[in-house]
């Protein structure tokens, strides 16, 4: 497929995306409702499974390996990266079976299957929007500054969004037909993980790598993208990079990165969409 028809293949599923922007509203809504109906604390698990997360990495690699955080508090160096994180892993690992475990209502409505996953997302964007406003009041709790760049902050939410759709409509085409997928994901994600300054800052990179593992390392888009995070939401972080960090690597890469990965998205969707009949009934 050409680059044009591609891009056409992607302005017609926007299209109807809003089309059945109802449609979507009310499977992310379901989603959401779903995972916290039965816990007895309910929504608050949104809230309080990053930040304990966060607070036991804390403890980990800050209390007992003494891990460094450049000049930041290593709580805030940690959640700011953590919160875009677990949006990511979550909205994957959970669109990965959106079209096994929606076979039924598949079968039964017609609508563009690609929405199942993209309503997956959704239902992750949900949970995620509140735990930054949380984390808004953690920096002025630990006195951070928040600077200017505060105002790009959509911007990278749309960035992080697109790339994850993408990933998603890629993930959940192929565990249709390859049922070994899920698995895989897990343990990319996991490799991931270690792969992306989470607990660890880019100053150590830098500063215990080659030049050229370095310049490897930042074409991860992940890496640009919770920098992005780091930049409008701490004043003044920009400053604390490293020289090899620039506006390529940091906004350029993952956003063109994003695209990329949202069109092939698409693409394979549907591409393997022909075949979903002959597997969802196996």
């Amino acid at each position: 497929m050409q680059r044009k028809d591609m891009f056409r293949l992607l302005d017609i599923k926007i299209k109807k995306i809003f089309e059945y922007k109802e449609l979507v509203y009310e499977l992310a809504l379901r989603d959401v409702k779903l995972r916290y109906r039965k816990p007895f604390l309910g929504f608050l698990w949104m809230l309080i499974m990053p930040f304990s997360t966060a607070l036991i990495y804390k403890i980990l690699f800050l209390d007992f390996m003494h891990v460094t955080s450049s000049e930041y508090p290593f709580f805030i160096h940690l959640i700011t990266a953590l919160l875009p994180w677990t949006y990511f892993t979550s909205s994957i690992q959970s669109s990965a079976r959106a079209i096994l475990d929606n076979r039924g209502i598949i079968n039964q409505i017609s609508f563009p299957k690609y929405l199942m996953p993209i309503s997956i997302v959704l239902a992750n964007l949900i949970n995620f929007l509140p735990t930054l406003l949380v984390l808004l009041g953690f920096l002025v709790a630990f006195k951070v500054k928040i600077g200017i760049f505060i105002i790009f902050l959509p911007l990278v939410i749309l960035i992080q969004t697109a790339l994850i759709i993408g990933l998603s409509l890629l993930t959940s085409a192929l565990q249709v037909v390859y049922r070994d997928v899920e698995y895989i994901i897990q343990v990319l994600l996991m490799v991931l993980f270690f792969l992306t300054p989470g607990v660890y800052t880019l100053e150590e990179i830098v500063n215990k790598n080659r030049p050229l593992f370095t310049k490897v390392y930042m074409l991860n888009p992940l890496v640009g993208l919770l920098n992005q995070y780091r930049i409008t939401l701490m004043g003044g972080y920009l400053n604390t990079l490293p020289s090899a960090v620039n506006f390529l690597n940091t906004f350029i890469i993952p956003s063109l990165c994003s695209i990329a990965v949202l069109l092939f998205g698409f693409f394979v969707f549907k591409r393997y969409e022909k075949r979903f009949s002959d597997y969802l009934n196996v």
